[in-house]
């Protein structure tokens, strides 16, 4: 089977070789290779020792998107041309538009004749039972017709075929859906593969959409307003919608067809609202969704780099995004972004015990950072389907690894690192306020009141001088030392557990004495 049998394109080109016998069976042993056709061959076949100019007749064949697809074609022709030297030129090259048409189906069904002498009751009979063979199909002979009239679909409906019962009683042809149709309709019909196209183009509407009425009813949870660039963006979304639809070959009304793309449209809007009606956290639900259609385009990315090459050619690319993934499930990697977060309190991590559920979040999502390398190779899948990185050519392996190298810089540094202390530096501003900070992967700060077990002489204290007066944040502890944060001094203070009792306060601003808070 040849190597890049699977294709989307094709595309006639006239390639002029020149070049000794053996170039020219290397050429054509290339085009073998890969599934190219040689449709005409016009010159003397050359001497072993000879030069000819031999002018080919191809059909190449190639997967990815219909836009670009000309220069990708003549960029395929070169690239065989530069891996085995030769001496080739791409004359002329035009696409090949082969789309097979939707005709309308038709199903065959039997038709009776009834005397003229018979009853009103026989009648009327007939009647209900034509109309169920019509409407609901209780009469249908099995056969299925496709043809653009009903003219011609009563012709088939009537040729015998070969291994089909011989039918002795008159047919008829209805529609699929059930129709009758009477009148000869326009020979209009929708090439297969441009259905498909039309319908992607409404699946990316709906999903904008949707995502539109997600950020409609965040910004109205969260702010009490509308969002007038997504309220301005959804008739502009309907109004593409309708429009693409409209493009669609059809036999019925124009406007019913465009009504219900834009009532796809407004359905998957008033769906994303409700969707973001009803999650526990408000004001998340279009940044949510946002994020898994991103994640969605790049699966689609990789999907369409290892249709462009193979597995084999893929795996160099992903490999070195899977090493970071494999140290991801390593133990204490997801503690990195504890270490940080205490960092801004000055504390270390050996004295806050993390539990084992917690690091492994912390993992996932340090992991889900180095993940964001993956939208380099995807964005070379989308290059390629698009014709823009045929070649292997210096600029475009450039920008895949500037890419990638700022991939990783964000992602690892970025919304890995640097956010867990920019979280840490938000919990000690809170903190410096008298808040409780928001806990972080494991981490839950609150305020305590201290209270010495025996005399406040004979506690140890390493780090300050404990206050029993005030409220000190509570950030761990692990092997039985509390980790107390002073926000006045701005220090942590390590108490063991079995002198104090600590207890839990709404703020800093709660007065403690010796036997506790007080109001």
């Amino acid at each position: 089977m040849p190597r890049e049998s699977r294709f989307d394109q094709r595309a006639t080109a006239l390639v002029e070789l020149r070049g000794l016998l053996g170039e020219h069976a290397m050429f054509e042993e290339a085009l073998a290779a890969r599934g190219w056709p040689v449709l005409d061959r016009q010159g003397r076949d050359p001497l072993p020792l000879t030069e000819r100019r031999v002018r080919y007749l191809i059909e190449a064949r190639f997967p990815g998107s219909r836009l670009n697809a000309v220069s990708g074609a003549r960029q395929r022709i070169e690239v065989i041309a530069d891996e085995l030297l030769l001496d080739l030129q791409v004359l002329a090259v035009e696409c090949v538009e082969r789309d097979a048409k939707d005709l309308p189906r038709w199903h065959a069904y039997a038709r009776t004749e009834l005397p003229a002498q018979a009853g009103a009751a026989a009648r009327a009979r007939d009647r209900l039972a034509r109309r169920c063979a019509e409407r609901l199909g209780t009469r249908d002979t099995g056969r299925l017709i496709t043809a653009a009239t009903p003219q011609a679909a009563r012709w088939l409906a009537a040729r015998p075929l070969p291994g089909t019962p011989a039918r002795r009683e008159g047919v008829a042809v209805r529609r699929v859906s059930g129709t009758v149709r009477t009148s000869t309709p326009p020979v209009e019909a929708a090439g297969r593969r441009e259905s498909a196209r039309i319908l992607g183009r409404l699946l990316v509407c709906a999903m904008l959409a949707m995502l539109l009425g997600a950020r409609l009813m965040d910004v109205r949870l969260v702010q009490d307003r509308w969002s007038w660039t997504s309220l301005a963006l959804l008739p502009v979304t309907a109004w593409y919608a309708a429009l693409t639809a409209l493009r669609h070959p059809h036999r019925g009304s124009r406007a019913a067809t465009g009504a219900v793309a834009a009532g796809l449209v407004l359905f998957s809007c008033a769906a994303g609202a409700l969707l973001a009606r009803d999650v526990p956290d408000r004001g998340v639900a279009a940044p949510v969704l946002l994020g898994v259609l991103a994640a969605v385009a790049v699966a689609n990315g990789l999907r369409l780099l290892v249709r462009q090459w193979s597995w084999q050619r893929v795996a160099p690319w992903l490999l070195p995004a899977l090493i970071p993934l494999a140290f991801g499930f390593l133990p204490g990697f997801g503690t990195a972004l504890h270490v940080m977060y205490l960092d801004a309190f000055d504390v270390d991590l050996e004295d806050v015990e993390i539990p084992r559920a917690f690091q492994f979040m912390a993992m996932l999502k340090l992991t889900a950072c180095l993940s964001l390398w993956f939208m380099a190779p995807s964005l070379l899948g989308y290059m390629k389907h698009f014709h823009r990185h045929v070649k292997d050519r210096l600029f475009g392996n450039f920008v895949v690894l500037v890419m990638s190298i700022a991939l990783v810089l964000v992602g690892f540094m970025g919304f890995g690192l640097l956010a867990a202390g920019a979280a840490g530096e938000r919990a000690v501003a809170a903190a410096d306020a008298g808040r409780t900070p928001a806990g972080y992967y494991g981490i839950d700060p609150e305020w305590v009141c201290p209270a010495p077990v025996g005399r406040l002489a004979e506690v140890p204290v390493d780090g300050g001088v404990l206050d029993p007066g005030r409220a000190y944040l509570k950030l761990g502890d692990s092997g039985g030392v509390v980790v107390l944060w002073d926000a006045e001094e701005r220090a942590g203070l390590k108490v063991p557990l079995e002198k104090l009792r600590l207890v839990p306060v709404d703020s800093a601003r709660t007065r403690c004495g010796a036997d506790g808070p007080k109001g």
